[in-house]
């Protein structure tokens, strides 16, 4: 049995979330653009390019509930980290294995009206550019019929420099849409975002 946990109100995530506040804010140039985007409450996905290990956090960081994602399974090797990790909304996933346990869970947690974060590129960019997309996300969504809200990380984790959090507006699958279809549409979104952090 999957059990979907929120912890936004509990005292140690926000004390945590408190700390990684106060990192963030001495570290980066940090700036959060359209966070109402957002639903507060409800089933939602959010969908964004990956340029760092550190995007989970500045999303879960920037958005107004409590985020669940996936992390590669070896992260899970030490159980005092594991632990750690699930406690912040963390789960497993096997890559390139066709993780079935990692999708039932994803798809668990819309059902439950929660927010998941997914990373359409299935891993980080090495040249800070949109890779291809991979069906995942636009499955999850297709499934659990529930709104997806595109999501950029904008410039660099370098000491002073500028980062951006800029969410996009959510858009809904419809049943005639197939994974292709959504997919595409979030990529579009997606890409649209990070044109407009970085203006020619």
């Amino acid at each position: 049995m999957i059990v979907v946990r929120d912890r936004y109100r509990s005292p140690f995530y926000r004390v945590a979330r408190c700390i990684v506040w106060l990192y963030f804010r001495l570290a980066y140039r940090f700036r959060i653009v359209n966070q109402h985007y957002v639903p507060k409450t409800g089933p939602v996905v959010l969908g964004s390019n990956h340029i760092h290990n550190l995007d989970p956090l500045t999303i879960g960081l920037g958005t107004p509930r409590f985020v669940h994602f996936m992390a590669k399974h070896e992260l899970f090797k030490y159980r005092w980290f594991a632990a750690l990790l699930r406690y912040l909304g963390a789960f497993p996933v096997r890559r390139g294995a066709g993780d079935r346990q990692a999708i039932r869970h994803a798809l668990a947690i819309p059902e439950h009206n929660g927010c998941l974060l997914v990373f359409p590129e299935g891993h980080r960019s090495k040249t800070g550019k949109l890779q291809r997309g991979l069906p995942g996300v636009a499955f999850i969504a297709r499934k659990t019929q529930c709104p997806i809200v595109p999501v950029a990380v904008i410039g660099q984790y370098k000491f002073r420099g500028k980062l951006t959090l800029r969410f996009g507006e959510p858009f809904t699958p419809t049943p005639e849409d197939t994974n292709d279809t959504i997919l595409e549409e979030l990529m579009n979104r997606i890409q649209r975002l990070l044109d407009e952090g970085h203006p020619s």
